[in-house]
């Protein structure tokens, strides 16, 4: 990571200052479209890691909500009765990180964040 940063420091430098009367050499447009398709692949797999993280917490919840039902009368699946929820106080969201044991985390979030205190400091 490094690297990519010194050298586009180094491409940066070049371009601002170039040498008078010279072109650039095929070199350098080559290296700087390699950093060019870099950066877009980069941008894409922060798209895509986005997309996983809201992925798992929409399984993790249908997975909770899965094991928080209750066999029903003859054979089927209900679900559990929610006590009235209170308006005063602020509704909790579960932690979406999963334990070690392959488990969604039971801890509440931190209030703007997906994880609990613990886990939220795992994930940055």
């Amino acid at each position: 990571m490094r690297a990519v940063v010194l050298l586009m420091l180094v491409l940066f430098a070049i371009r601002a200052f170039p040498r008078q009367g010279q072109a650039p050499s095929p070199e350098l447009e080559r290296v700087e479209r390699a950093l060019q398709a870099l950066s877009d692949l980069k941008a894409k797999v922060a798209a895509i890691e986005t997309q996983l993280d809201q992925m798992i917490a929409e399984l993790s919840e249908q997975k909770g909500a899965a094991q928080n039902r209750k066999p029903a009368a003859f054979g089927g699946m209900g679900e559990v009765a929610a006590s009235p929820a209170d308006p005063s106080k602020p509704k909790s969201v579960r932690c979406g990180a999963m334990t070690a044991k392959g488990e969604r985390c039971t801890r509440p979030s931190v209030p703007g964040s997906r994880y609990c205190r613990q886990h939220q400091m795992a994930h940055q």
